[in-house]
């Protein structure tokens, strides 16, 4: 190459580096990636070409503008000087302006230079803020290793110093000088200010001269220090390390370090360590002295880490807890009770299997600590490899760790059950303050990762109050409040039910049952409220709720905010409704219980919380007992058998609906006892089974309340100050005003009390208007009730004004007559309520809110007024059209449509608290936010988005999105999905929501978006998210499985990983042709990258496999003498095919593949986790995976080649390579003998030979052949080599589906019998251990025998195809055939290879 063409080149070389995305080099990387360009081989015997190589890769990669630098092991480093690398580095760090990072992992004479440089550049930098030491993954810890000089110690220790700029620091080598480094620059009046983190290993020499230095540092930015102490590598200098700092500690002042500093020590064991006794006895030594040292420094925190990689390898004799990491870990666990900030992380890998007794024994001792403050689950194995009973075990057992602050959990599979024990366990254990479920991309987009953050600050409320409650020492007993709500529709019977079973309790004079009998009972406006049992076991009120559709949005709101017991009753009455055929039965009896019961269940199942495993109660009572015995009916009620059945099965997982019903005449009482005998049963189990702690004083205070003394009846609406006086006087008259004497502000704990009957439905607090409302009969009945009767015109009286808003707007003034008129009539019954008493709480209870405007001010008030005549949707952009938009949509929609949907009131209600709160705020204005009935309109930092309600009682909300082409489509999806569709999840999940409901997300076809099409048309123009997530994943997986990769080179290639397109249907209606999208441009980036995630970490287990398989082939001695070789075809980038030029392996190249696995894996690993957005990095490293896996395994299928003696002339013959032997023919006494009778039939098959996939064939029918003494040895062979062939597939991760009967058989027995038969015996594949000590052919000539034979049999066949089902191929890659390279392949495989052009089919 001349001195221009190689300027030339290394200006190409150096133009590639300037285009990729990544701002992250590593030497190591960028010589190997140098290779590739120039498609140079990676052992260069020449020494000037090394230098040379060397000297171009830094030239080029010094010309680009780095974030992250990383200082490796390259080839030639040896070749250049000291003062070389000096210069070198020098001039490099010199040019870099936007340096961010820095890992130094290189090793030899390079690591004194590289850190004396960086130290110099550290000084200098203002923008390092991140500096990393360790050890390249090829070298062991804890060996010996050429220590930094002095003059690096003092270079380092400088840059320390006088750095503004850096903030983390990161130390994973032992060696004592970086202990020295550490001491140097913490110290002293000149000292490191900056650094906010250290990392630190536990085998560090001089650890107990550091760690105190650090800790008394007076650098008061510094705030965390991590230890990490692996199983394996606890030396005998690390006891003696530990032992030194607790030795310090134990003579220190607590003054002398900083409390505000944490220190935690990170102790990991993998369960597939090799471990002596030795090492347990180490291991608690260093434990020892660390709790020792944290008794006298809180700031000391431990954190235990069990990960699961398999089973382990205990030495022979050992006893626990030396010999056993499970069996250690637990007694860890238990035995360190005591420790400040225990953490516990259990993580379970890809290839780990649950193992339930091990659970349990953790369980165990994580119960058993009190001290665990954080416990940490990660599970990444397969969904088939974990009971998720487990997690319901789990959960449970940490019901009451009340020191528990932090739970992280991680199950990509985790379904509904596993989501139901999690939020069980929040209803119990409110001061579990913090879960990360970041992991669970899917439960985020299902909606429950929100009900869990809903339920955490519920949780953090309650945990607020009771802590003051506890802490004024008032005593605590286990609540038995409950409720029995009685649902129905109008005339169903329910309040006279209520009066019946009233009179179950309290005896009610004649007279007054006379009076109720001849002028009939009220009907129910909203819900009444009467205690109906009040004792020392339970205090259970009935709460009667209207049966017009109309009141159920009031009913919504007053559904207890916390767990409580509760059961509801269907009420059903099997007469007509009209009042002069009220003797008649209905029509069709089923099909009107079944419509009324379903509509009940499914307001149950939408607002009733989901509380975990327990489960609402619904009981159905039949009444109008006495008149269907008119129609002789009594006794028939199958009908409702029947449907009770139907819906008990579609609603198991939402309620529990009891099997039978109760059939009462409901005025009469002695009808109505047996079902409120069971009500009580019910109770009674239910709080055995809940039993949450209650202040004892609150009973009594509901208790007084919920019997409507006067000034309760007088007085509903009462201000706070007058509420806390009165509860102040019932607790003196409780004789239960004695707070603890350290309680200073007796004002708190009234305020917690008032709190908590608040959360249980006794009273409604108000604190935005200062209000409390006492009397929630007078709340839910006389104004909320009356109020939406007249807002609805239910009972209009003939000449009064009926009331109606289709924009949901309504004037100041006919408000302000509307409560006038409800205050008019309450002062009938003694009670006066201003006005604006009235007004603040509508808008308190979020039922409407003000705008101002110079014609008059309105208020926004859709739930109490109704629609009046339904008006034409008429939607459009308030924005000028143009080009420059783009759009998108999301639709929330319920998860489950058959059981719940999002009630009248959910929608009107997060349009005024979102208002609100973004008001408050001040992100948006009146002008920028408009409210219609079902809409908002929001012009909200540059994003157009409308926001429509599925009408009433639907089960989705649409956002419709447009924004301009200046912003990033990404950015902006995130945006809305953050601010909008999790906000609405939330306010979903909090009491003024559907509890019940979890809302999923779906896409919505963009055009629909841009023309606003009318959602009656849209509804098969949208897509579930987690569908479309799932299409492109397997459209992903299935790419990984092409017979060979075809994608194009370059970023066109890895594009065309993800390039699978989702087609929208025609719309004619909506004007919408039928039309193709991109998957990628309808996701986030995150989503795609949660796809791609797990397949890189499969393929590069697979790379590993493979490399480990391809290095033990290469140990067999006669493989290779008449074998093929791989070697690289002329353009073919990169992939391999078989011929035998050189006749020896391509030692370079595996070596390659294999150093790049030890060295590069490590940074894009890190880059992956620091730059998880990068989608196109993503796609590199799994393109790149693929390519180096699939090259791999080609080597590996040559080598198996070699191996049972298959050469080129018999490729090139067109003879299958795979053959094996089954025994599907032999009998039932053979088979139990295992000896095979010279005479005996045995089946002869062949595999399909695909090269990234060999596979055996379903339903082959092979070829019969008949043991004899002529072809035993013969079989004998072939029988050997397949069970070879079968267990080297099978390490490399080929997953090689066995067929019935005897594939593999038992290697001890392949042998000769003692009547000279084949000897075989089924066999699975836990018993293939010892083949990897299996020997190789014995004689090259009995190969040659074989292959003969094999020849002879397959050649006796017409059809090879009709057979074997196989088709003989010639593969070539595009247009460029590949010489001599040909296999047998299944009609499927065939079929693939022809559509990626990669075969052609010979016969």
């Amino acid at each position: 190459m001349g001195s221009s063409s190689s300027e030339n080149s290394l200006q190409r070389f150096a133009e590639h580096l300037q285009t990729r995305e990544k701002v992250f080099f590593s030497l190591a990387d960028s010589v190997l990636e140098y290779n590739l360009f120039f498609d140079i081989p990676e052992e260069i015997s020449d020494l000037s070409g090394q230098q040379k190589r060397l000297l171009e890769v830094l030239q080029a990669i010094g010309n680009r503008k780095l974030d992250w630098l990383c200082f490796d092991d390259v080839p030639g480093t040896e070749l250049l000087s000291s003062e070389g690398w000096d210069s070198y580095l020098s001039s490099l760090l010199s040019g870099q302006s936007s340096l961010k990072r820095i890992d130094i992992q290189c090793t030899g004479t390079m690591y004194s230079t590289v850190c004396a440089q960086v130290g110099a550049f550290l000084a200098r930098s203002s923008t390092l803020e991140n500096l990393r030491f360790s050890l390249p993954l090829h070298v062991r810890s804890g060996a010996t290793m050429i220590p930094l000089s002095s003059a690096a110690v003092g270079s380092l220790s400088q840059g320390l110093v006088q750095t503004k700029c850096l903030r983390r620091l990161s130390v994973k080598r032992e060696e004592g000088e970086m202990a020295d480094v550490l001491t140097s620059a913490f110290t002293g009046d000149v000292r490191n200010t900056s650094v906010e983190y250290i990392f630190l290993p536990g085998n560090l020499e001089r650890l107990g001269i550091a760690m105190p230095v650090l800790l008394s540092s007076n650098n008061h930015n510094l705030k965390k220090i991590d230890l990490e102490l692996n199983w394996e590598r606890v030396t005998q200098g690390a006891v003696d390390e530990f032992r030194m700092v607790a030795k310090t500690f134990r003579k220190r002042e607590s003054s002398d370090v900083d409390a505000s500093r944490k220190v935690v020590l990170q102790f990991s064991c993998d369960t597939t360590a090799k471990f002596t006794e030795d090492d347990g006895r180490r291991a608690f030594s260093c434990l020892d002295s660390w709790a020792d040292a944290s008794e006298h420094a809180p700031m000391l925190k431990t954190h235990l880490q069990l990960n699961f990689d398999g089973p382990g390898r205990p030495e022979q004799g050992n006893e626990k807890p030396g010999g056993d990491v499970k069996g250690w870990f637990l007694f860890a666990v238990k035995r360190y009770v005591y420790l400040n900030g225990f953490q516990v992380s259990l993580f379970w890998n890809m290839d780990a299997i649950m193992d339930m007794d091990h659970l349990h024994m953790l369980c165990e001792g994580i119960q058993s600590n009190q001290s665990v403050e954080s416990l940490d689950i990660e599970y990444l194995g397969d969904q088939d490899s974990v009971d998720r009973k487990c997690w319901t075990h789990l959960f449970h057992c940490l019901r009451h760790k009340r020191r528990l602050k932090k739970l992280i959990f991680n199950d990509v599979h985790a379904g509904d059950e596993t989501f139901r024990s999690l939020m069980d366990l929040l209803q119990v254990n409110i001061y579990l303050e913090d879960v990360d479920l970041a992991a669970m991309s899917k439960w985020e987009s299902e909606g429950k990762r929100a009900m869990v953050k809903e339920a955490l600050r519920r949780n953090r409320t309650q945990a607020s109050y009771f802590s003051t409650l506890r802490d004024a020492r008032l005593p605590f007993e286990n609540a038995r409040a409950g409720r029995i709500f009685l649902c129905g529709n109008p005339h169903a019977g329910k309040t006279r039910l209520r009066v019946s079973m009233m009179e179950t309790r309290q005896k009610t004079s004649r007279v007054k049952m006379q009076l109720n009998k001849l002028l009939g009972l009220k009907r129910t406006k909203g819900v009444d409220v009467e205690l109906l049992r009040d004792d020392e076991e339970m205090q259970v009120s009935i709460w009667d709720l209207a049966g017009q559709e109309i009141f159920r949005a009031l009913q919504t709101l007053l559904l207890p905010t916390v767990t409580q017991a509760c059961v509801f009753a269907f009420i059903f009455n099997p007469m007509k409704d009209d009042q002069h055929q009220q003797l008649e039965m209905r029509e069709d009896l089923e099909e009107a219980f079944g419509k009324e019961l379903e509509s009940w269940l499914r307001f149950i199942a939408s607002n009733y919380p989901i509380t975990g495993t327990s489960l609402p109660e619904v009981l159905v009572v039949i009444t109008h007992k006495d008149r269907m015995k008119m129609h002789k009916m009594e006794k028939s009620c199958d009908w409702a058998e029947r449907k009770g059945k139907h819906y008990q099965i579609i609603y198991q997982k939402a309620l529990k609906l009891h099997e039978g019903f109760f059939y009462v005449d409901a005025q009469d009482v002695k009808e109505a006892k047996p079902f409120v005998e069971r009500v009580f049963q019910l109770f009674s189990d239910m709080l055995q089974k809940k039993s949450p702690q209650a202040p004892s004083v609150c009973s009594k205070l509901i208790s007084k309340i919920l019997n409507r003394p006067r000034e309760v009846i007088s007085h509903p609406v009462w201000q706070m100050e007058e509420f806390l006086t009165f509860v102040s006087k019932s607790l003196e008259a409780f004789d239960a005003g004695c707070f603890a004497p350290e309680v200073e502000n007796e004002r708190r704990v009234l305020e917690a009390l008032s709190l908590y009957m608040h959360d249980v439905g006794s009273i409604f607090v108000l604190p935005h208007c200062n209000l409390v409302v006492v009397d929630i009969s007078w709340l839910t009945h006389k104004f909320l009730g009356r109020l939406i009767s007249k807002g609805h015109g239910f009972e209009v009286k003939s000449g009064t004004r009926s009331y109606s808003s289709p924009d949901g707007f309504m004037s100041k003034l006919d408000l302000g007559n509307i409560l006038m008129s409800v205050s008019r009539r309450n002062h009938g019954t003694n009670i006066t309520i201003e006005s604006q008493v009235l007004h603040d709480l509508l808008v308190s209870l979020d039922l409407c809110y003000q705008v101002k405007s110079v014609k008059g001010d309105r208020f926004f008030i859709p739930t109490i007024f109704h629609r009046g005549e339904i008006q034409k949707e008429n939607l459009s952009w308030q924005t000028t059209e143009s080009s420059d938009w783009q759009h998108f949509g999301y639709r929330l929609l319920c998860e489950s449509r058959d059981t719940s949907s999002l009630t009248s009131v959910v929608f009107p209600r997060f349009q005024i608290r979102f208002r609100k709160e973004m008001m408050e705020r001040g992100e948006i204005s009146d002008k920028s936010y408009d409210c219609q009935r079902d809409l908002i309109r929001l012009d909200w930092n540059g994003y157009f988005i409308i926001v429509e309600n599925d009408g009433v009682a639907g089960d989705h909300v649409d956002f419709l999105v447009r924004f301009s082409k200046s912003k990033k489509q990404q950015e902006t999806m995130s945006f809305v999905k953050e601010q909008m569709l999790e906000r609405f999840r939330m306010f979903c999940a909090s009491p003024e929501g559907c509890r019940g409901v979890t809302m999923v997300t779906a896409i919505i076809r963009p055009e629909c978006v841009q023309k606003l099409t009318a959602r009656v048309y849209r509804g098969d123009q949208v897509i579930l998210e987690k569908e479309l997530i799932e299409r492109l994943r397997k459209a992903v997986e299935e790419k990984l499985l092409q017979e060979e990769i075809t994608w194009p080179t370059g970023e066109e290639g890895r594009e065309c990983l993800i390039n699978y397109e989702h087609i929208w249907p025609r719309a004619p209606e909506a004007s919408l042709p039928k039309c193709c999208q991109r998957v990628v441009n309808l996701l986030e980036e995150k989503d795609v990258s949660e796809i791609l995630k797990p397949l890189r970490e499969k393929k590069e287990a697979t790379l590993q496999r493979l490399c480990k398989v391809s290095e033990q082939l290469d140990d067999f001695k006669d493989a290779g003498k008449e074998g093929l070789e791989l070697s690289r075809q002329k353009g073919d980038e990169g992939w391999m095919h078989l011929n035998d030029e050189e006749g020896r392996p391509e030692k370079a190249m595996e070596r390659r593949l294999h150093d790049h696995l030890e060295r590069g894996f490590e940074g894009v690993h890190h880059q992956l986790q620091e730059m998880h957005r990068d989608l196109s990095q993503q796609l590199r490293t799994i393109s790149d995976l693929q390519k180096k896996a699939c090259s791999t395994l080609l080597s590996v299928m040559s080598k198996i080649d070699m191996m049972v003696g298959y050469s080129e002339a018999r490729e090139a013959a067109s003879l299958p390579r795979r053959p094996f032997i089954t025994f599907n023919d032999v009998g039932l006494r053979e088979k139990i003998s295992g000896v095979v009778q010279i005479g005996t039939p045995v089946r002869l098959h062949l595999m399909c030979e695909s090269r990234l996939e060999p596979h055996i064939i379903e339903d082959q029918p092979g070829m019969k052949l008949i043991v004899g003494d002529k072809n035993k040895e013969l079989l004998r062979s072939i029988l050997l080599n397949s069970t070879r062939v079968f267990w080297f597939l099978l390490k490399a991760g080929v997953q090689v589906t066995l067929a019935a009967g005897s594939v593999i058989p038992e290697l001890a027995d392949l042998s000769l019998g003692s009547n000279a038969g084949l000897v075989f015996a089924d066999m699975t594949l836990d018993k293939l251990k010892n083949l990897d000590s299996l020997p190789v052919m014995e004689k090259s000539q009995m190969a040659e025998k074989v292959w003969i034979f094999l020849k002879e049999q397959l050649l006796s066949k017409n059809s090879i195809s009709s057979s074997f089902k196989l088709k003989s191929v010639k593969y070539s890659h595009g247009t460029v055939p590949v010489e001599d390279s040909y296999g047998w392949l299944c009609e499927k495989c065939v079929d693939k290879g022809e559509k990626n052009k990669v075969l052609k089919v010979v016969s």
